[in-house]
């Protein structure tokens, strides 16, 4: 049975069991701070979970997800994964341990058809209701049911004793047996039916839930067969294009995807979920979900060198990715090419940037092991000495931890791991913390805490900002920082890329100026300044935007649309937005493009935008179902997680987007539209700023000032440059007589002059041109303005022999001169702020240059 065909049958089996069958998550949570990616197929069913917003009761899924804990084993064992698909069904208050236990079975059974007596079940040794549903009403038999501790069988694992505080409860694993004792768990129960207090003690919830998870790479390799996860029907292909490559090949590498291929194994793991990850707008970087995306691409990197393939590869199989998924994520198809060059990118980054700094890594390290060696230090003193060499080589030549671990490894430092990266991750905390100090510290409302908070009080806010700009309202909630919640708003609350709007909300006890707007979840936060009093939950307030602010923000948010489309006219349809910023300035536009857009095809992008604002085109907004949205060929942002019912906002022919923001009625409304500018922000991304309107108008005008004003100074310059070049001309035709008026003493001449009008680097030229006549001189050339008096010395190679260095006398001059000066034994310059005395001091300065001859 195929994978395709495993996911379609569950997911027709719950739907045909009353569930909402519901489309995988993005693998970066949305409404979910708190998560770097998705991690299981109950984290979109978060709200739900909790009683909130429950709009079904029964669900199916199957999700995308990605985990790294493991990371170490994926490739070695059957069945590790950092991405894979999840199947699960969740009940939300519905049916509990009886209904879910029965629907597990039968599918199982009836539809997958597996013979039970290859099936074996384990419970939580409390959880005797469980224990008698398997015995008495699904019929196993008792030597087929095992009882586990809560380390095996609950969730969270050693919830009872160790925590966490909060919904828990016991699960049930279902588990199928190959023979020759070895088993695979492949379905695991979950019965969230406790609340666990501050003392320890279980809690019944008032409302139970079921939450279960079935990897389908794992009951794939059941169905088709085979002991490996990797030799399933969208696996093998993968693998077996890696140990297909030549090098592999001349390696004598068995070209069949299994066990005994570890690292290809691991290959074919991490550029799925580099695919997957991508795909869902996350770019290679070193922060956070990025670096996720990064490390995994570089230690694939890694096991391909160590199987002879030294250029860049990785990305040629990522069509191989998008091929065997197809079905399902037709999308990742569509995205092979913008996904591939992203890797190939990074490829070619690595191999050029950071191998090779490896000479630099193997020496400090070599010189490491020879230092721990000699000192005979303890087991605590190598690991503390080893990860600051580690945090050395990564913060100042940004070697990645995962690199300088193999390095470590391959020149038998003994180290102890889990000690060695908790010491790193705490040297890189301290520099973060560092950085942080330097800058401005974000305060509690832009933070995950704050969000949580909000997210606790489960309040709703009705969206009215389409329609109107002014309402009146119920304060729900005042915050501790006087942030205020309402029960309904015509404020746009920050999302999507468009700014939250400004304006003002007043009541009989208070006033409050809104400078921001945020949407958390259902809930819209009302951030500001207090005006007067203070406003109080209950009360009933009057509302309204600052119009103008958010006229500003709808022209650049439809220009964003009209941006994109000219962006693909232009480059490709490869383009598509990966991020955007809708301010009232200004806005920004990230999108995939693999190299630099040139100044014709900005131009080409400028012009296509204010054609259509020309046009003055109607922009439409319709609310549609999903399915008809895409028929129509609406763009979806990749990663953007939508409902059943979407609003789609339609530019004529040249614009249809899904978009949530607020928008203009025509074109016209935006007047004008200028890049102002355009570059990489990371591997494939780039990104355009711009503004419309006045502000683009104004800019352009700004511009143009500047660049008139850069002009001038150029030709002041250039007129200024010939006037002294004329002079220094001057000056040289009369070389011979400036001489002949030097003081001779002996062989040598000292000759003084003070030329007006002539800068530094005339007056050297000067007396380079001195010095090609004199063989034995002193050359000092002053010019003075207003306000200072300026000299350069030159002395020619024989005098300084004779203990005459320019240096010296440039810093006597210059005493005399209430100033400073300086040089090199051939040559000085200096200045000082008395003007007249500059004769007087030249003259003393001969008299000691007499002196010393």
């Amino acid at each position: 049975m195929r994978t395709d065909d495993i996911r379609r049958a569950f997911l027709e089996f719950f739907k045909s069991k009353g569930h909402e069958i519901v489309p995988s998550d993005s693998l970066v949570p949305k409404d979910d701070p708190t998560l770097l990616f998705t991690g299981a197929g109950m984290n979109q069913f978060k709200e739900k979970f909790l009683g909130r917003n429950v709009t079904y009761k029964r669900a199916a899924s199957s999700q995308k997800c990605l985990r790294t804990g493991d990371l170490e084993n994926v490739g070695k064992t059957p069945g590790h994964h950092t991405f894979f698909e999840m199947l699960g069904n969740f009940s939300f208050g519905d049916y509990f341990k009886k209904e879910a236990i029965s629907l597990a079975w039968g599918f199982f059974i009836k539809v997958l058809e597996i013979d039970p007596e290859k099936l074996w079940v384990s419970v939580y040794k409390d959880d005797d209701e469980a224990y008698n549903i398997w015995k008495d009403i699904i019929k196993v038999p008792a030597d087929k049911i095992k009882k586990l501790g809560e380390k095996e069988n609950f969730w969270p694992s050693r919830a009872p004793s160790k925590g966490p505080n909060g919904p828990c409860g016991p699960c049930s694993e279902i588990f199928y047996d190959y023979g020759n004792g070895t088993s695979v768990e492949i379905w695991n129960l979950v019965f969230t039916q406790f609340d666990r207090q501050s003392d320890g003690s279980l809690k019944p919830l008032p409302s139970k839930n079921i939450d279960t998870g079935m990897g389908l790479e794992r009951i794939a390799s059941v169905m088709q067969g085979v002991r490996t996860n990797f030799e399933i029907d969208i696996f093998a292909p993968i693998v077996n294009a890696i140990l297909t490559a030549p090098a592999c090949k001349s390696r004598g590498l068995h070209v069949q995807a299994g066990a005994g291929n570890a690292k290809a194994n691991a290959i074919a793991d991490h550029i799925r979920a580099v695919t997957f990850t991508i795909a869902d707008g996350v770019m290679p970087s070193n922060e956070e979900r990025g670096y996720v995306v990064r490390k995994l691409i570089r230690r694939a990197m890694a096991h391909a060198k160590d199987l002879g393939k030294t250029e860049p590869f990785l990305y040629k199989l990522v069509s191989i990715v998008a091929d065997v998924m197809k079905a399902q994520y037709p999308e990742i198809k569509e995205r092979r090419d913008d996904i591939a060059q992203v890797v190939k990118r990074e490829e070619e980054n690595f191999l050029t940037g950071i191998m090779s700094k490896k000479p630099i890594m193997d020496e400090m390290l070599s010189e490491l092991k020879d230092m721990l060696e000699k000192a005979n230090m303890d087991s605590a003193m190598t690991t503390a000495n080893a990860s600051a060499a580690a945090f050395r080589l990564y913060d100042t030549y940004g070697i990645p931890l995962d690199i300088i671990e193999e390095a470590v490894g391959k020149i038998n430092i003994k180290i102890d791991k889990k000690k060695f990266e908790e010491k790193f991750d705490e040297m890189l905390d301290e520099q973060r913390k560092r950085a942080r100090s330097k800058t401005k510290i974000k305060s509690e409302i832009f933070s995950e805490t704050f969000a949580k908070k909000v997210e606790a009080l489960g309040l709703k806010t009705e969206f009215l900002g389409y329609d109107n700009t002014h309402a009146e309202a119920k304060v729900l909630a005042v915050l501790e920082g006087g942030e205020v919640i309402l029960d309904k708003t015509p404020f746009y609350g920050e999302s999507g890329g468009q700014v939250g709007d400004w304006g003002k909300i007043e009541t009989k006890s208070g006033a409050m100026e809104v400078e921001d707007a945020k949407k958390i979840g259902d809930t819209i936060v009302h951030i500001g300044k207090i005006l007067r009093g203070r406003i109080e939950k209950g009360e009933t307030a009057k509302v309204s935007i600052n119009e103008d602010v958010r006229n500003k923000i709808m022209r650049n948010h439809t220009t964003t649309h009209l941006l994109h489309a000219a962006l693909r006219k232009v480059l490709g349809e490869h383009v598509h937005q990966t991020g955007s910023l809708v301010d009232q300035d200004r806005l920004r536009f990230d999108f995939t493009h693999m190299k630099k857009m040139e100044p014709r095809e900005a131009v080409r992008v400028e012009e296509i935008v204010n054609e259509a604002i020309k046009k003055a085109i109607s922009v439409k907004k319709d609310i549609k179902s999903l399915a008809d949205a895409k028929k129509e060929g609406a763009v979806a942002l990749f990663g953007e997680k939508y409902g059943d019912r979407v609003r789609v906002v339609t530019v004529g022919d040249m614009s249809k987007e899904l978009c949530g923001g607020t928008h203009v009625d025509n074109t016209k409304e935006i007047d004008y539209f200028k890049i102002t500018s355009e570059g990489s922000i990371a591997s494939g991304i780039r990104r355009i700023e711009a503004m419309t309107g006045a502000s683009a108008r104004e800019w352009v005008k700004k511009q143009k000032e500047a660049e008139s004003s850069k002009l001038k100074a150029q030709d002041e310059k250039e007129k200024e440059k010939k006037a002294l070049g004329q002079q220094l001309n001057e000056e040289i035709n009369r070389l011979d007589s400036l001489i002949a008026k030097g003081k001779s003493f002996g062989n040598t001449k000292v000759i003084t002059e003070i030329i007006e009008n002539l800068n530094i680097e005339g007056l050297r030229t000067l007396s380079d041109k001195i010095r090609l006549k004199e063989k034995s001189a002193v050359i000092i050339l002053a010019a003075k303005s207003e306000d200072k008096s300026s000299f350069i010395i030159a002395v020619t190679e024989d005098l300084i022999k004779k203990n005459i260095k320019a240096g010296e006398l440039a810093k006597e001059l210059a005493k005399l001169l209430n100033g400073s000066g300086g040089g090199r034994n051939d040559f000085a310059q200096g200045g000082g702020k008395d003007t007249a005395g500059l004769v007087s001091a030249l003259e003393k300065i001969v008299e000691t240059i007499r002196r010393r001859l």
